[in-house]
């Protein structure tokens, strides 16, 4: 039997909605990844203080600090972990997500080989699909 020497990607999940953060997460971690839940912006921050992790796939609209707070909050603590916003409102454009520095901008629902090559592409580089 062969083993992959390549860990599985650590993902942090930042969601106020606990049904989509609970089936989004068992779905992630049925596809191999290791996830780390957080209810807003400001948990995800005290996560990352005690944990490392390889992307952050957030919700962009979230009480006390919202998906576009959080990674200002990043990129001002010179935080390089690559962010996925997912997505169900339009009042952020896509291009002013990207601007702030997020990997991609996926609109909900996704699909989960969608949602996966996203989180990919963020942490090995590569280009958004159309």
């Amino acid at each position: 039997m062969v083993h992959s020497a390549v860990p599985p990607l650590r993902v942090l999940l930042v969601d106020d909605e606990p049904l989509l953060v609970d089936a989004l997460g068992r779905l992630l971690r049925r596809a191999g990844l290791r996830v780390t839940e957080a209810a807003d912006g400001v948990e995800a921050l005290q996560r990352l203080r005690d944990e490392r992790v390889d992307v952050i796939l957030s919700d962009v609209r979230m009480p006390q600090l919202d998906g576009p707070g959080l990674l200002r909050a990043l990129r001002a603590g010179n935080d390089p972990t690559p962010l996925v916003f997912l997505t169900g409102y339009g009042d952020y454009g896509d291009h002013d997500l990207l601007t702030l520095g997020a990997s991609e901008v996926l609109s909900k629902p996704v699909t989960l080989p969608r949602l996966l090559a996203a989180l990919d592409r963020a942490v090995h580089g590569g280009q958004p699909a159309p």
